[in-house]
Order: C-alpha cells, then structure tokens, then sequence
C-alpha cells in the first residue's frame, strides 16, 4: 500500500477560457499537495493556451502538453503518457472540485489494507443560479469485480463518467484502458473497460465534483457521430457480454441496457436524416430492456407494446425536455 500516494490531475481542455482558471485552481487550493496536474491544450483557439502557460510559470505542480485538436479522449490519452502519479483522476475544464476534499480522499486511500484499483466519486450539478443540486453517488466499501456490477444492478444510474473515478496507476500499464481516440461518448466505452480490468472498488463520501451543464459540448452534440459512436459502443459490449463467461450477463446487460435507454431519449434530439439511418439500427438493440427491471424501464417497454418503438422514443424525448425545464 501506497501511503500518502501522489495524484496525477488530468484536465484536457478546448476553449473553455471562460471557466478554466476557476477550475485548475480548485485543484492548486485542495489541502492535499502531493499533486500534479496535466493541462493538456487540444488545439484551443481561444486564450485557453496562454492561461495554461501562466499557470506553468507560476506553479511547479504544473505541466502543460499542446497538440492539435484531436479530440477528449486523445488529450487524456497524452495525459497518460505524461503522468508520474500512483493515482490517475480526471477533471472536464469548465467544472471544478469541492474546497478541502482531496485531503479526505488520501485519508482513505491511506486506511485501506490492501491497494484499491478504483475509487468511485460522488458530483453535483451547477443550476443556472449558481447553486448545487445535491450531490450523490455510489456508496459501498471494498467491492470486487463480482459485488461491483451486482450493486450497479441495484442503482438507478451508471456511473460511467472517468471524471468520478480515482484510478490507480497500475491499471493503465498495458494501456488497454486508454480511451478510443476520436470516440465521442467516450466514457461509457472505457468504463466497460475498467470493470473488466479492475477489481478492486470503494467510495468516497464525500461531497467531491461539480459539473456545468453546457448544452454546445461536443458530447453532448446531437450529431452524426455521436449516434455513430453510441451505437457502435452498446453493439461492442453486447456482442462482448454474450461471448463473456467469467461474469453473469445478466448484470452486464443491465448497465448496457441503461446507456440504451438514455440513447432512446435523446434519439429526437438528432436530424431527421440521422434518425432514418440510424433507427433500425436503434431498434434492433430494443432486446436490451428485457435486463432492465426500474420503473423507467417498466414504462418504456409498456410503451413501446402500446404506441409502437417509434412514438416511445417521442415521449421519453418530450419527458426529458420537461424534467430539463424544471
């Protein structure tokens, strides 16, 4: 066990001048020190590269890494090859971290035993008045693989983001775990990675990350390729679920089936053009709801026996506009 292990802070970031100070110091005032931080600069055309430089010069904790625009996954991918930590986190550049959690978060890590592979982060998202909403997250302690997706199983949610995770070093040596670069949805990918990599899981309880809902983030884009990509992610882990024996398919089918649903959501959000080549691809996948056992999914699949696939994805698309609103 690693006491007082130093944390690598990886911030990939593209032109989000407007937040980034705020968020690189939130990292530079946590209470803990023993912490390095990567701004990698994907090809900012704003003044995001000059304030990462700025930082450089006033902070030796910094380390700043320029390359082309290539997207998220390829600026954490650089960040990667750059770290000297013994734990790997993640932090989007507009949002930013709780005062004087880190010191907690090391506390723990100091506490446990044996080394853990994964901690999971609970966050909280910044409303339009500035206030938070309550933060929540998993709570669990020294899970392995097994008792990980059965309690996954349990939850309303998937906690796929990489930015909710303190990782240890160790399951990034043979860089399976990597991001797919140029992959948009990219999270939801490499969290079905972790958990077939990892083993050894915890929380913290803590109040920890505060995320900015932006509607013009290239994740959130209802474009081509992020259906392309959505598709291509739920058909992977399907495919790789039905050939799995070393763990119940029935809790891997869960989680997916999750993401599914979030997909049929957000399917009217995307162009018409997109729509008609996508859905029958879309459709195909309905199989998925059978794993699913929540009352959204119980609704979905009354839905879809009652007013057809079609006018299922309307109505969740128009419910999920209305809870926005609120």
């Amino acid at each position: 066990m690693i006491k007082n292990p130093k944390i690598s802070v990886i911030i990939p970031i593209y032109n989000t001048s407007k937040y980034l100070k705020y968020c690189i110091e939130s990292v530079l005032n946590q209470d803990y020190k023993n912490v390095e931080v990567l701004l990698v600069n994907d090809g900012s055309t704003d003044n995001s590269g000059k304030i990462c430089e700025n930082y450089k010069d006033a902070h030796k904790r910094v380390k700043v890494i320029h390359q082309n625009n290539s997207g998220a996954s390829t600026a954490r991918n650089k960040g990667l090859d750059h770290a000297t930590g013994d734990y790997i986190m993640f932090l989007d550049s507009d949002d930013f971290w709780v005062d004087s959690c880190l010191g907690r978060i090391v506390d723990k890590l100091n506490k446990i035993e044996t080394e853990i592979d994964v901690m999971f982060l609970k966050s909280a998202v910044i409303k339009d008045d500035g206030s938070l909403t309550e933060f929540k997250g998993y709570e669990f302690e020294n899970f392995n693989k097994r008792q990980l997706i059965e309690y996954i199983s349990t939850q309303n949610k998937v906690a796929v983001s990489a930015c909710l995770k303190v990782i240890n070093k160790k399951v990034f040596l043979n860089k399976n775990l990597y991001f797919k670069d140029s992959l948009l949805v990219e999270d939801i990918d490499w969290f079905f990675n972790l958990i077939n990599i990892a083993n050894k899981f915890t929380t913290f309880d803590g109040d920890f990350y505060c995320y900015r809902i932006r509607s013009d983030s290239a994740s959130r884009t209802p474009n081509e390729q992020r259906i392309r990509d959505y598709l291509y992610i739920l058909n992977k882990w399907a495919n790789y679920t039905k050939n799995s024996t070393d763990i119940d398919k029935h809790f891997l089918y869960y989680m997916i089936g999750y993401e599914y649903e979030i997909l049929l959501s957000t399917f009217f959000d995307y162009d018409k053009k997109v729509q008609n080549k996508y859905y029958l691809e879309l459709k195909k996948l309905s199989w998925l709801l059978n794993y699913r056992d929540k009352p959204r999914s119980r609704m979905i699949k009354v839905l879809n026996r009652l007013v057809g696939f079609k006018n299922t994805c309307l109505i969740l698309n128009a419910y999920l506009k209305k809870r926005k609103r609120k």
